[in-house]
């Protein structure tokens, strides 16, 4: 994806009120060598390239009231999955990760453009070219989670912050096609030893029907230890938990130069005959889920530089129940950042 953001600080989650014009642009090359060793014949063994690519992401501000934020996904394993589908598509991930502009006064913020869907879990709030596929759920690495459209957003305390979201929808080929959209509610706390964030979603298919989904996600800190739990449904009509997921996460800082993440979940699904086909939506359950699903692992982040954190190099040792077997991934990625201004 891709997307998923995790997203770490994206777009709907910026400092407001930035004083004065800066401009900032990182260039940020990821390789990863990603093989498969199966448990069976049939799953024999696989080998990718995984989240290999390149990124840049281009921010700043200007005035007292404005910023923005263009993330682009140059390269990739596929690169021309990236291309085909080129800008205005909202039914994929391409080339164009978020483009957005930011106006902000007092405790309020409203974010034109091109945004991740306001997912309140912790799983979207990384960047992109900082995620490892293997550990990651099924919605994250293949939900076409950017989409355009518009944030409001409101700070009701230093820490804590609302969005009402109105977006395209991951459905339609185009943004907005026979005025299908999606829209959101994000409520997120960020700032102390406990943090969470929840969310509503629903996600147009047309026809006046939606994908609901509701995500609850909550991080606690104490000593050299983040401890984090997602929780997921989506649903259609009245089908309650046509698809759910939980995945936690146990990271560890030995130093300030590791970072190790353990990191398991699990995931499932029901199938769903009848489902109603619109165009441009889903034929069937499941969407973003893998049935019985269970997948888990261990990263470990080093960043050998003495005076930064640029370089990470990578290791991840996972496994996933849907291969089935074990999955070995090591790579580096280096954040080349000029200040413009």
């Amino acid at each position: 994806m891709i997307a998923a953001a995790l997203t770490v600080s994206l777009a709907q989650a910026q400092e407001v009120g930035n004083v004065g014009t800066s401009a900032q642009l990182s260039i940020i090359p990821r390789i990863d060598l990603n093989p498969y060793i199966g448990f069976n014949s049939d799953a024999g063994t696989d080998f990718s390239l995984s989240n290999s690519s390149l990124y840049t992401l281009f921010e700043g501000s200007f005035g007292e009231h404005f910023s923005y934020s263009i993330m682009n996904h140059w390269l990739s394993a596929e690169p021309a999955s990236l291309y085909e589908d080129t800008f205005f598509h909202s039914d994929t991930n391409n080339w164009v990760d978020w483009a957005n502009l930011t106006y902000s006064s007092g405790d309020f913020f409203v974010t034109f453009g091109k945004n991740p869907l306001a997912l309140g879990v912790w799983e979207q709030d990384a960047y992109d070219y900082e995620s490892h596929f293997d550990i990651n759920t099924t919605a994250w690495n293949e939900m076409p989670v950017y989409q355009w459209g518009a944030d409001f957003g409101y700070y009701l305390t230093e820490d804590m912050y609302g969005v009402l979201q109105l977006t395209s929808s991951p459905f339609t080929e185009t943004p907005f096609h026979n005025g299908v959209f999606s829209a959101g509610a994000m409520l997120r706390n960020d700032g102390g030893d406990f943090n969470y964030m929840a969310s509503f979603n629903a996600l147009g298919l047309g026809d006046n029907t939606f994908i609901k989904m509701l995500n609850a996600g909550g991080l606690y800190s104490f000593g050299d230890f983040v401890a984090g739990l997602d929780l997921s449904w989506h649903y259609f009509q009245d089908i309650w938990l046509n698809e759910a997921s939980a995945a936690g996460t146990l990271e560890y800082d030995p130093s300030d130069k590791l970072n190790l993440i353990f990191k398991a979940g699990y995931e499932d699904c029901l199938a769903m005959d009848g489902f109603p086909v619109v165009p441009g939506g889903p034929k069937s359950f499941p969407l973003y889920c893998v049935p019985g699903r269970f997948f888990g692992g261990l990263a470990a982040h080093f960043f050998p530089l003495r005076d930064n954190d640029a370089l990470r190099l990578h290791a991840v040792v996972a496994y996933d129940n849907g291969f089935p077997g074990f999955s070995i991934n090591v790579g580096a990625l280096y954040n080349i950042a000029i200040r413009i201004y």
